[in-house]
């Protein structure tokens, strides 16, 4: 597998990821040792949940001093629901063991560049997956270890690491719209995102604005 041309396009396409999501890293773990957890702790919680949406949801509860109970439930992506469908749709039938694989790491910088490698006629879509994964877990266990344990002199606010991850995901965009519906689509996620920021409570925003996004390139496929 390593010698695949898919992961190697796979390692090439995901190297912005790597290290835009370890500043990303860095600062949750800066932001998790301030908010009581220990360098270990910080680091551990990146390396088994694997999603920066609900790890700084969570620090944020947890500050504020929201029962672990709701925290939980408030940490359930339900974008995932949906992604994961298109998932299983592209890769095809899978052992089980290759699809919580691929499930486990199901975040959407990763899942952008695979529909978009699929779109350009990747030759293995499991195996080019798995090598943006690599690089992405890479980049957020490292930069969490960073921010958890040498993080104490960084502003995550000086150094412009939610500017840094917005420019992440608009480049992963642009290169998907091309046509009318595509336009469509994107213009329903940013106006889904401006009236959830008014309307929605911080945790479920990215969910609300996602399903609203998804309800309308429904609707455009019927």
């Amino acid at each position: 597998m390593l010698q695949s041309p898919s992961f190697r396009a796979g390692l090439r396409d995901s190297v912005l990821i790597l290290f835009a999501v370890g500043g990303f890293g860095l600062a949750y773990g800066v932001l998790a040792v301030s908010a009581g957890f220990s360098p270990w702790l910080a680091t551990f919680s990146s390396i088994i949940i694997v999603s920066g949406a609900a790890q700084f949801t969570m620090i944020g509860l947890l500050s504020a001093g929201t029962v672990p109970v709701l925290i939980a439930v408030t940490g359930l992506g339900l974008r995932h629901l949906p992604m994961s469908a298109s998932l299983a749709n592209m890769i095809g039938p899978q052992p089980l063991s290759r699809r919580l694989r691929l499930a486990w790491i199901l975040v959407d910088e990763t899942f952008g560049l695979t529909v978009r490698a699929v779109g350009a006629g990747v030759e293995d879509v499991v195996t080019y997956k798995s090598a943006a994964d690599l690089m992405l877990y890479s980049g957020w266990i490292i930069g969490t270890a960073v921010g958890a344990w040498f993080g104490g002199a960084i502003d995550p606010e000086a150094i412009g690491i939610g500017v840094l991850f917005s420019l992440l995901f608009l480049g992963l965009a642009a290169p998907m719209i091309r046509t009318r519906r595509d336009w469509i689509v994107a213009a329903a996620a940013v106006i889904a995102t401006i009236i959830s920021i008014l309307l929605v409570p911080a945790a479920w925003q990215i969910t609300v604005a996602a399903v609203a996004a998804s309800l309308v390139g429904m609707v455009m496929d019927e």
